[in-house]
């Protein structure tokens, strides 16, 4: 495969090089990755950003679609359940979703770090922008992470009177109503915008165990936010979200190896519920002194999800779990944003609070149920600071350092009704993780129309403890924090009179004490463990041609090729033999966008296909063995007649649209059991498509 894409996107290069034979100019994109609105070309960055329009033509329905049309990003639902999400970027991952782990990509909402990514933070309401940061960031953000970042930043509220109604029908029963609305309060003073989202499904799957199906979707989202400008340099904006999800699990797959197409007679007793409720409030004060822009966000959040997980995916009671988490954030970010001659400036303090508990009783035939409680209090300091210095008109130098300090308290309680041989314990441990991250970035500017940069960056994760460990000596020693460097070199260019927009970036990331997790199967205890060293070398290329005013090709290819350079595991040497989770070796995306008006309103076809290299899930083999993804393709598209007037100011829009439609079947995720010599996995969504109708004005 990997032959055959260089030669397309060669082939693409070319046609948008000699077919251009219109005016067409591609749209500069604007983005706040640096805490300040840039051209996304300029920005010394591998980013991808997906505007409104994007979000909507290519399907972009949650935070999973995202990945098809981002190289070397992977993100698919996590085990069992559709309320928390697995995400690597560039191989940096973080496979469990237990509570007592940290993420390794931070999820930020409006500038809010999202402490973890389960929930239904995806289902917000409104979104107008998402953009995906690769590599650690830390001297610009909130959080420390070291595999990147998502911005998910939504429509602020408008002075104009604005609204809109959407409602769609699909396949598998599929129901979708959303509103939302915004306008004047007080004339030049206060605006505000509320939305609503109401999402239902069929499941896609019988399961003759509970007569249910599997992957119902019950969901629910709202968002309010009010802006206030209280003076002309001093602007005040609180916002309030919630969701609520009522799911099923996903269909649980057990075989003794990968079995790539949807079983029949998958019928688990145990998979009953997958459900969360969330809500989040965050006040943002911006005043601005000219060259000078100080802003506080202050944030409380608070999230519970309840779900199921069958084992043994039988019709009988094997070993089943039942996990009932509580999570709240407190976080506090003053941001320093400012210019002093050719030197401009980012500078902030942080601090994160948060509390997460876990009832997570393991269950048993017969009387057998194991009592098990683990939980965190975590609490995070941060000061960082970037300066960015143009040398001359086409040398800028750009300095960034961080400091972080957290603490964490840990308990865990193994108690109940046992099984011989699973030990009663409990235990409660604290320690505290520091670093400083440095970076360093020099861009040059060609011409008008390509610059390249050179960065060197560091990014870290704080050490922890594990809630699924098997005895009290392994739940009180806490593993170590993660460290990686990268080393990227990026190339931005707009070329052949803006026709064209090529950017690619050439990267190594050497990683010190990789945290993984290794699931031990029975008693559902899992193992945490430091890799020592790691290397990961990776390419990217992202091209955008409008080929003509009317059409536009856009493509991404991701490599990637890692390997242990020391990795001691339980006294052996396992560098040789240990894989990489979540690092397909190849990933590729295609897409073209065609828009022609019409007599009444405009047309607009969007198509797009995706490629996944086979990949493992962990980094033990036997475990990898049985949870083995093979290399798939999606192809999706949709079909949109919008602008039809109706009055004055309001029209409609029409959509047709349809996922996966050659309906392949490729498994997302999955979790092994070695002792019984079998994995369970789960599978991506079937092929869907549906008719969406929305009214503006």
């Amino acid at each position: 495969m990997i032959p055959y894409s260089r030669r397309l996107l060669a082939t693409l290069v070319c046609m948008s090089a000699t077919s251009m034979t219109q005016a067409a100019v591609l749209e500069e994109v604007l983005v706040t990755a640096q805490k300040r609105a840039q051209d996304l070309q300029d920005v010394p960055v591998a980013i991808s950003a997906f505007n409104a329009e994007a979000l909507e033509h290519q399907g972009i329905g949650d935070i999973e679609d995202v990945s098809q049309y981002v190289p070397n990003v992977q993100i698919a639902e996590s085990p069992a359940g559709s309320t928390s999400a697995t995400i690597s970027i560039r191989g940096s991952v973080t496979i469990n979703p237990a509570v007592t782990w940290e993420p390794t990509v931070g999820i930020y909402l409006d500038g809010v770090f999202i402490g973890k990514n389960v929930g239904g933070i995806f289902d917000v309401a409104e979104l107008e922008r998402i953009e995906v940061l690769r590599g650690p960031q830390g001297t610009l953000y909130g959080k420390n992470t070291v595999g990147g970042a998502i911005n998910l930043i939504t429509r602020q509220p408008s002075e104009e009177l604005s609204g809109k109604i959407d409602v769609g029908i699909g396949n598998y029963g599929a129901r979708k109503l959303g509103a939302s609305i915004t306008g004047s309060i007080i004339e030049d003073r206060v605006s505000a915008s509320l939305s609503y989202l109401k999402q239902d499904r069929d499941g896609f799957d019988d399961n003759p165990a509970t007569g249910d199906k599997y992957k119902e979707l019950d969901s629910e989202a709202g968002r309010f936010s009010v802006l206030a400008n209280l003076t002309d340099n001093l602007e005040l904006q609180y916002s309030f979200d919630w969701s609520e999800k009522n799911n099923t699990p996903s269909m649980p797959q057990a075989t003794p190896q990968p079995v790539y197409e949807r079983l029949d007679n998958a019928g688990a007793n145990g998979a009953i519920y997958d459900r969360s409720t969330g809500e989040g409030h965050a006040l943002h004060v911006t005043a601005d002194f000219g060259d000078l822009t100080i802003k506080s966000i202050t944030a409380y959040r608070e999230m519970s999800f309840d779900d199921t997980f069958d084992f043994d995916a039988t019709a009988l009671t094997f070993f089943h779990t039942v996990r009932e988490v509580e999570h709240e954030q407190l976080s506090q970010e003053f941001q320093f944003v400012g210019s002093i001659g050719d030197l401009d400036y980012v500078a902030g303090l942080f601090y994160f609070q948060e509390q997460a508990d876990a009832n997570n009783p393991y269950i048993f035939p017969g009387p057998f149920v194991v009592s098990n409680t683990y939980g965190v209090d975590a609490t995070s300091y941060a000061a960082y600071g970037q300066v960015e210095y143009q040398v001359t008109e086409a040398l800028t130098l750009t300095a960034g350092l961080r400091w972080t300090e957290e603490e964490k308290e840990f308990y865990v309680e193994h108690l109940g009704f046992r099984l011989p041989g699973d030990p009663v314990y409990s235990s409660k441990s604290s320690d505290t993780w520091s670093n400083v991250s440095p970076a360093f970035v020099a861009s040059y500017q060609w011409s008008e129309e390509v610059n390249t940069y050179l960065k060197v960056a560091q990014g870290w994760k704080s050490g922890g403890f594990n809630g699924e460990a098997e005895n009290a000596t392994v739940a009180s020693t806490p593993y170590d924090g993660e460290t990686v460097t990268t080393y990227e070199l990026g190339l931005k260019s707009r070329l052949f009179d803006n026709r064209i927009q090529l950017n690619a970036a050439l990267f190594q990331n050497n990683t010190e004490d990789l945290q993984l997790n290794e699931f031990l199967g029975f008693y559902g205890y899992s193992q945490t463990t430091n890799a020592g060293e790691t290397s990961v070398n990776g390419f990217e290329l992202e091209i955008v041609a409008a080929i003509t005013d009317s059409l536009t090709f856009n493509a991404n290819y991701g490599y990637l090729d890692a390997e242990y350079d020391e990795f001691v595991l339980y006294g052996t040497d396992a560098k040789d033999t240990a894989l990489f989770p979540y690092s397909p070796e190849t990933t590729y995306s295609l897409g073209v966008n065609y828009n022609t008006p019409l007599p009444v309103g405009e047309l607009n076809l969007r198509l797009d296909y995706s490629y996944v290299d086979d990949h493992v899930l962990y980094f033990d083999a036997p475990s990898a063995a049985l949870t083995a993804v093979d290399d798939y393709s999606l192809l999706n598209a949709r079909l949109t007649w919008s602008d039809i007037k109706v009055g004055e100011t309001g029209a409609f829009k029409l959509s047709i649209w349809g996922k996966n439609l050659t309906d392949e079947d490729y498994y997302i995720n999955g979790v092994p059991n070695v002792q019984a010599g079998v994995g369970v996995n789960y599978l991506g969504n079937p092929r869907t498509y549906g008719l969406d109708i929305a009214y503006q004005f």
